[in-house]
């Protein structure tokens, strides 16, 4: 387990704290400083300096004295200044550890949330650049549990143990240090083997309930993400629940899982719990031992109290190094999740050498041999050899699932295809800058997806550079300006999430206005009227005629009346094309291709 730590904290470490070693540093030092004068500092103060406070004149000089011949003179001429001088000695020691405290809680607390701050918007990034086909294999829910809940459980835990994260090992190490040189001086060899047993016996619950506070963490960070994904899944279907009256049958799923997270979560807190007690009990048992053994000795009080101070920061610092180790263990569940996703390989990498695209290119298209799997074993697209020229409109049908939206996904490099080859202008879309290649494509999905925001912010999406006048141009070709008539902010009129204050069709007429904007040579049109009833659609199918106009443009269709504008339709059936050619020259030849159109009930 601790070795499974050691290296999750290095590769954190060199993640997020290496940007920020100049504050690791100031952590360290003022950590330092406070462990030398608790471990150190308080320990010897009360060994060497109260038994100068508390001298009397004739009796045996201070052990001090041994040590500083000079103070020892000037006992002999001015003893009210070496007393004022002792008793200046323990408020500087306080003064020196308290601002040290000040200035390490301060720092320790500024670097753990910049480092919280840098995972949150590092596995924000990492999500959005992972491969479609592995956000598409988990729930919503969970990878929203990572961001949020996850990484916030990671914050919550650096800034409550900011404090003594670094500070009590450091003070635990410098009372170590000062116990042996006091045994050693002493000649107490064997007291100091005996606490050494018990320093030993005092970290086994540190390492024991570790091991169980970390699993349980994993399964309360994992409880908490199926949580999220019953919540997010019963709002998105919220009309189907009530429909189909599943509202008790929801509540126990979410109540199953929230008595496990319950049960989990109690676990920790019992582990947790558990050590401080049985390190207390410990530290007596070493306390007793020195009160017996200082008794039968004759050991001085000064002696011993200093002694007993020293096992009072080792032990303390102990308990809450423990404590803070326990509490790192209860965030190894919530590492462990983000570590996931930030160590997940990038299967889909950008070429070492990129090919440099013209500014606008001309949007010829083709598959070579093109096989397509999103799990092995299990084939998608097969044997897919098409060219579509530049400029030409060409629609996409079949039967559902017969890989019409797989062919136009693998355009943008959604997937990488399995093998063969998907050129553009006669370059591998591998070859070049995803980035370089999306920005010569628009896409007009099934769902208009608009953000929160203003009308114009969603429109100025496909192009955040473009003028006013483009933006407005626009929105006339895509007939979005009748309707901003009855907005409140016209253009500026802001909407709620996903679109909330427009229709559907009003909706998707502002996506097509974000195509319109953007002004790609290559338009992918994947069901941009499926969601819409039928006036709506033939309303709007003038402005996607005029989008498609002039450019390369492929039309994913189960209405076949949003084709009467394509020159060249492909028939999928079961991963192949079966059939290439227009829409006369199909009806005539393919069956299937015939009864899908005849099925519709359209006129030929």
């Amino acid at each position: 387990m601790i070795r499974i730590i050691l290296r999750r904290t290095f590769y954190f470490s060199r993640q997020f704290l290496l940007p920020h070693l100049k504050i690791f540093l100031l952590a360290v030092l003022t950590g330092l400083v406070v462990a030398g004068t608790s471990g150190l500092g308080i320990p010897l103060m009360v060994k060497f300096i109260f038994p100068v406070v508390f001298y009397k004149a004739g009796s045996e000089l201070p052990e001090v004295f041994t040590y500083v011949p000079w103070l020892r003179e000037l006992q002999l001429e001015n003893p009210g200044m070496v007393l004022l001088m002792a008793c200046a000695a323990m408020p500087l020691i306080f003064l020196v550890r308290g601002a040290a405290m000040w200035l390490n809680g301060i720092v320790v607390t500024i670097l753990s949330m910049r480092i919280s701050a840098d995972l949150r918007i590092q596995l924000f990034s990492k999500v959005l650049s992972l491969p479609l086909a592995f956000l598409e294999k988990r729930k919503k829910g969970d990878v929203l549990s990572r961001i949020l809940s996850d990484t916030g459980a990671v914050l919550s835990v650096l800034t409550s143990v900011a404090n003594d994260l670094f500070k009590q090992p450091i003070t635990c190490l410098t009372a170590i240090c000062t116990f042996f040189y006091m045994m050693f001086s002493d000649g107490e060899a064997w007291l100091l083997l005996l606490d050494i047993l018990l320093i030993g016996l005092a970290a086994w619950p540190i390492i024991h309930f570790g091991k169980r506070i970390s699993r349980k963490a994993f399964l309360a960070s994992t409880d908490y993400g199926r949580l999220n994904t019953v919540v997010q899944q019963n709002l998105e279907a919220i009309r189907e629940v009530r429909a189909y009256a599943m509202e008790q049958r929801q509540i126990r799923e979410f109540n199953s899982v929230a008595e496990s997270l319950c049960r989990n979560s109690l676990k920790i807190v019992k582990y947790q719990g558990a050590v401080i007690p049985l390190m207390e009990i410990v530290t007596s048992i070493a306390l007793a031992v020195l009160l017996v053994h200082g008794r039968q000795s004759n050991m001085s009080f000064s002696g011993f109290l200093a002694l007993a101070t020293v096992l009072f920061f080792l032990f303390d610092s102990m308990k809450k190094a423990g404590n803070t180790f326990n509490r790192l263990n209860g965030a190894q569940g919530p590492l462990q999740r983000v570590e996931e996703i930030l160590q997940q390989p990038d299967d889909m990498p950008e070429p070492e050498h990129p090919v440099q695209l013209p500014a606008r290119v001309r949007g010829d298209i083709e598959f070579r041999a093109v096989n397509f799997e999103y799990e092995p074993g299990k084939p998608v697209l097969r044997d897919i050899n098409v060219h579509i020229p530049a400029g030409q409109v060409v629609g996409l049908v079949g039967s559902s699932g017969a890989g019409k939206t797989t062919f136009a996904s693998l355009i943008p490099r959604f997937y990488d295809v399995t093998s063969g080859s998907l050129l553009i202008d006669g370059v591998d879309v591998r070859d070049m800058r995803t980035k370089d290649l999306r920005d010569q494509l628009a896409l007009v999905g099934q769902q208009a997806l608009l953000f929160s925001g203003s009308i114009r912010e969603n429109i100025a999406l496909g192009r955040p550079d473009a003028t006013e006048e483009q933006i407005l141009a626009a929105a006339d070709a895509a007939a979005v300006t009748p309707f901003l008539s009855v907005q409140p902010h016209g253009i500026h009129t802001k909407l709620g999430e996903g679109g909330n204050g427009l229709s559907g069709g009003q909706r998707q007429r502002v996506a097509i206005a974000r195509a319109f904007v953007k002004d790609a040579p290559i338009l992918i049109l994947d069901e941009a009227t499926a969601s819409l009833d039928a006036e709506s659609e033939h309303n709007i199918q003038r402005e996607l005629e005029s989008l498609s106009r002039g450019r390369t443009t492929l039309i994913v269709a189960h209405r076949f009346s949003t084709l009467r504008h394509a020159q060249r339709i492909l028939l999928f059936e079961h991963g192949r094309i079966i059939a290439d050619g227009t829409h006369e020259q199909l009806y005539a030849t393919s069956p299937l291709y015939k009864e899908l159109y005849d099925r519709q009930g359209i006129e030929n």
